[in-house]
């Protein structure tokens, strides 16, 4: 040994055990930094791939420009790509056809789908070359039994018929599906000479646009609006941008958005300081129960100066194992969520990559780590160098300071009493141990808010959301009841359902007038209803009897008991409200109330007839071909076919990669409060445990030493309970208030739920955490206990 310095890795061998809990703690709360940074950063990818799935990849669209002005605004050095974009018959509304099914006509050129909408591909065929011809989306292929090459006819309202050939078809958008409707893409020239070809009169619902996309490392906002200004556009009128898309790429200068980021920072802050506090606490207890060392050092010669220098190399030391250790810890839990997003939806995520590095993350979790070594290891590395040389010949180097007062033991055990003590001892240290523990909580009511936006901004498909739907064209009973006895035989179906509808029936109650809605439900609907009756029973409404449900609105003025009178069709039928729901797939006027009723009691009062609208869900080995078939089976004038498939895959989508994250930020700051308070509790048994032993030797038991140590852990999670609320709860207001009251104006409400869970947690824990340095008390005898290193 030539140098001082080379005591660092023959002392982390001596302690070996004592730094293997500082690296674990360290290692922590860089994973801990690491992980929720890497999720969040990967929150916002799959967010940007879905807005680009969505909406485009697009950020400014001109509502008004002519060609002269898109070209001056393409010209821009800021725009990196820019496409037209028309169509014709968009909301299916004019009966433009191809064969049996209606159509909406889109226009744009090849670049449109590589640069703006480049999640739209091909699946067969390429763009329409020349005027002649046109592509297809991929549901006609088998709607119309056609294939590439192929004549087809579009036929318009006026009567006119258009001949095309089939050059491509483009992956189903969930719009279409969801109107049963065939997009027919035809290239600028085609589309021109449809439009030209047709009377200007005749000529409805048309309409088109110009997309831009900016680079991304422009200031976006400036850009759009220094282009709305030059040519004198307004916000709404003349453009609109790409709010979604822009949010996930910090450039939104919208007020809800701007909310947002504001609770993302405090986010960040809040992260950043628990690892802070995390690492300060270990380093604290480490360093300081090995002040003899330090003090046989100095009476080696060593200088204060070089004390200082040696606890700071000691201490990157430890980042040496621990920063690796967390940042790839972390990194593999992102890849594990990242892998399950693309399991569960690949159709958005595909393009996510499973092996992605976040660098935003790992540079944050590599500067928390070394900064906050640094740092933490400061103050305690400037108290061993004050050791003097006598005090660590004597042996006492680490007696803890004079004891002002004594344990209280007038009210407690002295077990008990000395464990309270022992924790109180050093305000230091207890200010460390208890703000670690509370930040766990802090974290926990911060992170919970946003379960509330996301049960607020992405609604979950419900249990009785339908894969397909046909529906009465006209809203009357049209469909014939026995179609859902044969779509219920059919092996690709799993459940059918039907709903009768009677609108604004007149009624009253109480004396007073009423407007309603009647609904008849069957068993499937009635078994989905009972998860959501928040009042009253099912029972008589299930039994056919003349009751009704109804669903709950700070307006409706219905309550079990209450009977209501309905008028229809010169008869007249009183029922009793039985119950009350929170929630139906149905939406009402503000004038009208819903109420539900058995399928019998809804055809005393409106007669026999069919369904207005039959739902059916797959099972999940339908396919195409299934869904193809059930379509010709339920085929006929005034019906509407709707298949949601798509649609609700994109919900589902949606929600699961929200969801993901969200629960995921929790469970990791829930397995961190277990691990660090379950190893700080251990560190700081460890440092006492000389005294233990010299407990042990006048006379007190293993079990009184347990009680005390379990005093002790009890103290720091009291402690770190009344913190963790007091700070937690204001905090979790600020962040409801702007991410949910802003938007919806729910007002805020305690967090029973997640605060008992986090509280039970911490308690749980600190109990828990008593058992491991209580078993090696309990094995080391008296005089092992005394002399006890670690080792």
């Amino acid at each position: 040994m030539k140098h001082y310095l080379d005591l660092i890795p023959i002392s982390a061998k001596v302690y070996r055990k004592q730094n293997r809990m500082t690296l674990i703690c360290i290692s922590l709360a860089v994973f801990l930094v690491t992980v929720i940074f890497g999720m969040a950063d990967m929150e916002v990818r799959s967010q940007r791939l879905q807005a680009i799935k969505d909406y485009g990849n697009w950020h400014m669209m001109l509502k008004t420009a002519d060609e002269e002005e898109a070209a001056m605004v393409a010209a821009r050095p800021e725009v990196t790509a820019s496409a037209w974009y028309g169509v014709l018959n968009y909301r299916l509304a004019q009966d433009y056809r191809i064969g049996p099914g209606k159509t909406a006509i889109c226009s744009f050129d090849s670049s449109f789908l590589s640069n703006i909408f480049s999640g739209i591909k091909f699946v067969e065929g390429h763009f329409p070359q020349n005027d002649r011809q046109a592509a297809l989306t991929e549901n006609a292929k088998d709607r119309l039994k056609i294939k590439v090459g192929d004549k087809i006819t579009l036929d318009t309202p006026q009567g006119e018929s258009y001949q095309y050939t089939v050059s491509g078809f483009l992956e189903n958008t969930s719009l279409l599906m969801k109107a049963d409707g065939i997009g027919t893409f035809l290239n600028p020239d085609g589309y021109q000479a449809l439009t030209a070809s047709m009377k200007s009169g005749d000529v409805t619902d048309q309409d088109g646009c110009y997309y831009i996309q900016l680079s991304t490392h422009c200031d976006m906002n400036r850009v759009m609006n220094d282009i709305a200004s030059q040519f004198n556009w307004s916000d709404k009128k003349d453009i609109a941008k790409n709010t979604k898309l822009l949010a996930t790429l910090g450039q939104s200068r919208d007020s809800f958005i701007l909310q947002l980021y504001s609770v993302a920072l405090v986010l960040f802050l809040l992260v950043l300081l628990a690892g802070v506090l995390m690492i300060a606490g270990s380093l604290s207890t480490n360093i300081m129960q090995r002040t003899e060392f330090f003090g046989m050092l100095r009476c080696l010669g060593a200088s204060k100066k070089q004390i200082i220098r040696f606890v700071r190399l000691e201490a990157l030391q430890w980042c040496k194992w621990a920063l690796p250790i967390g940042i790839l810890s972390g990194m593999a839990v992102i890849w594990i969520l990242c892998a399950v997003l693309r399991d569960l939806s690949p159709s958005y995520f595909s393009a996510m990559p499973i092996f992605g590095v976040s660098w935003i993350s790992v540079v944050c979790g590599i500067a928390v780590g070394i900064l906050t070594v640094l740092l933490a290891a400061q103050s305690p590395a400037k108290k061993a160098a004050k050791v003097s040389p006598l005090t660590a010949v004597s042996g006492n180097a680490y007696t803890p300071q004079p004891a002002s007062k004594a344990a209280n033991t007038r009210w407690l055990k002295v077990d008990t009493a000395l464990g309270v003590h022992h924790a109180k001892a050093s305000k230091k240290n207890f200010a460390l141990m208890a703000g670690s523990f509370a930040l766990s909580i802090i974290l926990f009511l911060a992170f919970s808010a946003t379960m509330d936006f996301m049960d607020h901004a992405i609604k979950p498909l419900k249990p009785y959301t339908p894969d397909l739907s046909i529906i009465s064209a006209d809203n009357t009973r049209s469909l014939n009841s026995r179609l859902t006895d044969c779509l219920e035989d059919d092996a690709a179906v799993e459940k059918v359902y039907g709903r009768m509808f009677a609108y604004k029936l007149s009624a009253e109650t109480s004396g007073n007038p009423l407007s309603v809605d009647l609904i008849s439900y069957e068993q499937h609907q009635f078994d989905w209803a009972k998860d959501v009756l928040i009042e009253g029973s099912l029972g008589n409404v299930q039994k056919n009897k003349d009751a009704v449900l109804t669903v709950y609105d700070a307006k409706n003025p219905l309550h079990p008991g209450d009977t209501i009178t309905v008028h229809s069709q010169g008869k007249e039928k009183t029922v009793t409200v039985t119950g009350v729901l929170s929630d139906s797939p149905f939406t009402n006027e503000a004038d009208t109330e819903i109420i539900i009723c058995s399928e019998a009691v809804f055809r005393s009062l409106q007669g026999d007839g069919g369904y207005t609208i039959i739902d059916v869900q797959l099972s999940d080995k339908a396919t195409d071909q299934d869904v193809n078939r059930i379509r010709s089976l339920t085929s006929g004038p005034n019906r509407t076919f709707s298949d949601q498939r798509a649609s609700n895959a994109e919900v589902q989508g949606g929600y699961l990669s929200f969801a993901l994250f969200i629960y995921g930020f929790l469970i990791i700051i829930a397995l961190i409060t277990v691990f660090n308070i379950i190893n700080s509790i251990a560190m700081s048994v460890s440092a006492r445990i000389p005294q233990y032993g010299a407990m042990r030797a006048i006379g007190m038991s293993s079990r009184q030493m347990i009680k005390m140590i379990l005093a002790e852990s009890i103290t720091y999670a009291a402690a770190s309970s009344i913190i963790g609320c007091a700070a937690g709860l204001p905090i979790h207001k600020f962040l409801y208030e702007h991410l949910v009251t802003y938007r919806w104006g729910d007002p805020w409400q305690v967090p029973a739920g997640p605060l008992a869970l986090i509280l039970l947690l911490v308690i749980a824990s600190s109990i828990a955490a008593v058992y491991g340095p209580a078993k090696r008390i309990h094995r080391l005898s008296i005089v092992d206990t005394i002399n006890a290193k670690q080792q």
